[in-house]
Order: C-alpha cells, then sequence, then structure tokens
C-alpha cells in the first residue's frame, strides 16, 4: 500500500512540474497555450486543400496534432510532422500516435530551430506574438509556393491568399 502512495505522489510531483514548465513557458516566454483548433475548422481547412498525396506537412505547436490526424486520415499522405515543445502536449501525442499506428512524426522541438524548407504546407494555431516572429523565418526557409494556413491569427506582414469565416474565428491561407 505504501508503494501505490509512493507512486502516486511521484506521479503528481511530475503532473504538478509538466504543468509549472507549461505556465512558465506562457506566461515568460509568450508561448501559445494548449489550445485544439476545433474540428469544424480543421474540416474547414481540408475543404481548400487538393493534395496529392506526395506533399510534406507541418503542424507547427502541434499539440495533440489534430490537424495532421485529420490530413492524413482525408488524404493518405506519409509525410506528416509535427512541431511541439511543451512536454505534456507532445507526449499526449506520441501516445495517440503510437496506439493508432499513425505514420505522423512528432518532434519536441522549438520550432524556431526547425527547418521549413521540405514544407509545401505549414499549419499553425498560435499567439499573434509567435505569428509575427515566424514571419522571417517562413520567408527564409520556404520554397517558393509552400502554403502557410493559420488559424484565428494573422501575419502581420503578408497578404493572406484567402481568407475563410469559420464561427468567431477566420482561417488564414498564404503562399510564400
Amino acid at each position: 500500500m505504501f508503494y501505490l502512495f509512493l507512486l502516486i505522489a511521484v506521479f503528481l510531483v511530475i503532473i504538478i512540474i509538466l504543468a509549472s514548465i507549461q505556465f512558465y513557458n506562457i506566461v515568460f516566454r509568450g508561448f501559445a497555450p494548449f489550445i485544439s483548433t476545433k474540428f469544424n475548422a480543421i474540416l474547414s481547412i481540408l475543404k481548400e486543400l487538393d493534395l496529392s498525396g506526395e506533399e510534406t506537412v507541418y503542424e507547427l505547436g502541434a499539440g495533440k496534432a489534430g490537424f495532421l490526424r485529420a490530413v492524413e486520415q482525408r488524404f493518405n499522405i506519409s509525410n506528416l510532422i509535427g512541431v511541439e515543445y511543451s512536454w505534456w502536449p507532445y507526449l499526449l501525442a506520441k501516445m495517440q500516435i503510437i496506439i493508432s499506428g499513425s505514420k505522423i512524426q512528432i518532434i519536441r522541438k522549438d520550432i524556431f530551430k526547425v527547418n521549413l524548407k521540405e514544407a509545401n504546407i505549414i499549419y499553425c494555431f498560435l499567439s499573434p506574438e509567435m505569428m509575427e516572429k515566424l514571419e522571417n523565418k517562413f520567408k527564409e526557409e520556404c520554397q517558393k509556393g509552400t502554403l502557410i494556413i493559420s488559424y484565428h491569427f494573422r501575419i502581420k506582414n503578408l497578404e493572406p491568399e484567402k481568407v475563410i469565416k469559420e464561427s468567431d474565428n477566420n482561417i488564414y491561407f498564404y503562399r510564400i
């Protein structure tokens, strides 16, 4: 019985530590909080995409990789890469991918340290500050024709190719 309580205590300490790191990253480092894209928004995005199956699709700040899982199911694309820095969403995504047998690759890395030169499509649901910081990275690293999709937040100095109104949010499509 003692070992069960010890195991529960260790588990709770780990959860508190991970939650504290997440809180620190959001409040002091400007990271986007762990909020999933609404499923209706993902469906709206998928309706706009015409993919061959050969594309490389990234989800920056992937969380549980909901966008990538939907793309994989709809288009059967095998080169799907989710980038998540926070431990908790990363572990959740990793477990879901293993359980489902998905081909999605989840990388635990800072999105600013990931090279996006191979990306054909990049999906983001981040904060306005993060989108502003990513603008130069997109321009410098992405190949011509790369599609950037941003849920809810604009990229300040880029003109969207298309804007879809989804409930109380917008979905912005940009072409590099």
